[in-house]
């Protein structure tokens, strides 16, 4: 999964990025000096994506932004979240495209991991 996340990982797009499981980080590229904006994004998508399958609402994307960084959470399937963070001025559809791109590579590495 660390492989995936580096072409998750795009100058200019995406920062750095993590997958939660529940309520638990499970890969991350977030740097030392970025982690808390991952534990920020843990407790924050965690908790909107939990109600959002309560409410069993369609939705499968939140968007936040602290200062000048934005943090933007995927719903991939039930309890998974892609997380994205990324600059303020980073245009949202640029992130979103860019996701839609590799989520091919996402899809192949969830099965890959759920066959080991």
């Amino acid at each position: 999964m660390n492989e995936l996340l580096g072409t998750i990982d795009k100058p200019n797009v995406v920062e750095s990025s993590c997958f939660l499981e529940g309520k638990e980080v499970t890969t991350s590229s977030f740097t030392k000096a970025n982690r808390h904006y991952e534990t920020v994004a843990r407790q924050t998508f965690s908790y909107i994506f939990l109600n959002v399958g309560k409410h069993k609402s369609k939705h499968n994307e939140a968007h936040l932004e602290i200062g000048d960084k934005r943090l933007s959470g995927f719903l991939l399937k039930a309890n998974r979240v892609l997380v994205c963070l990324s600059e303020k001025e980073t245009n949202i559809s640029n992130v979103r495209a860019h996701i839609q791109q590799v989520q091919h590579l996402i899809a192949k590495a969830e099965v890959e991991r759920m066959l080991a």
